[in-house]
């Protein structure tokens, strides 16, 4: 995983390399919160919505196990996500709960399609 942080403006880059079900989970999340929102929907805006969404949630060492079962995150296909200061608290709050039981190494990797598999879930989209 490369990432990357622009100081200046907040913004930090994040590229990660995920497999075809994450990202086929991603895609069809973005294609299901279009069409509730009734207007195009970005990966990072599928992103920021369900880390905001999932703020209040706790989430369990046995809900991730669940999504590692159902989702390899290991893969070829190259992604990036930009995170704004406007919803990165939000991110990193998801992110901390995550590393207590996922450990620290490749965190972005396995939170952000997690994220989204969350709020799926949850039916946030």
């Amino acid at each position: 995983m490369a990432s990357g942080m622009t100081m200046a403006s907040g913004i930090r880059n994040v590229r990660i390399n995920l497999s075809q079900q994450c990202f086929d989970l991603l895609a069809d999340a973005m294609c299901d919160f279009s069409k509730k929102t009734g207007r195009f929907q970005t990966m990072r805006m599928t992103v920021q919505a369900a880390c905001e969404r999932l703020e209040g949630l706790s989430v369990s060492h046995a809900e991730f196990e669940q999504f590692l079962c159902e989702f390899p995150v290991e893969g070829e296909i190259s992604v990036w996500l930009e995170i704004g200061p406007k919803w990165g608290s939000a991110y990193d709050g998801l992110r901390q709960k995550l590393k207590g039981f996922a450990g620290k190494q490749g965190i972005d990797k396995a939170m952000i399609p997690f994220a989204v598999y969350l709020a799926t879930r949850h039916h946030f989209f």
